[in-house]
C-alpha cells in the first residue's frame, strides 16, 4: 500500500465517522462511537506496548520505522512518535458523542 492510499483511507475513516456522527438515530450513533472508542483503545493499547517494548531493545529500530509514512502517521495518530509531539488527526474520541449530538441538533433544524 502507497502513502496516497493510506491517506486515502483516513480521509474515507474521517468521512464515515463523520457520517455517523451526523446518524439521525442516536443508538446507530451512539453505537459507531463506541465502536471507535473501543477499537481505538484496543490499538493504542498494543501499539504502545509494542512501541516501549522495541524501544527498549531496539530503539534504533524505532527512529527506522517512523522514517515510513505509513508507520509515522499511525503512531502520530495514538500520540506515539518518538520525539513527537501529540497533534490531532481526527476528532479526540472522547468529543465524537458530544460532536455527534451537535451534528444531529443541526441535522434537525435544517429538516
Amino acid at each position: 500500500m502507497t502513502g496516497e492510499e493510506f491517506e486515502a483511507l483516513l480521509t474515507r475513516l474521517d468521512a464515515l465517522i463523520t457520517d455517523f456522527e451526523a446518524h439521525p438515530d442516536s443508538s446507530v450513533s451512539e453505537q459507531a462511537l463506541e465502536l471507535l472508542r473501543l477499537v481505538d483503545a484496543v490499538h493504542r493499547e498494543g501499539l504502545g506496548r509494542l512501541i516501549t517494548m522495541i524501544s527498549r531493545r531496539h530503539p534504533e529500530l524505532v527512529s527506522e520505522a517512523v522514517i515510513d509514512p505509513v508507520i509515522r502517521i499511525l503512531l502520530a495518530l495514538y500520540e506515539l512518535e518518538p520525539g513527537g509531539s501529540p497533534r490531532a488527526a481526527f476528532i479526540p474520541l472522547e468529543r465524537l458523542a458530544q460532536s455527534a449530538a451537535s451534528a444531529r441538533a443541526r441535522s434537525e433544524g435544517q429538516s
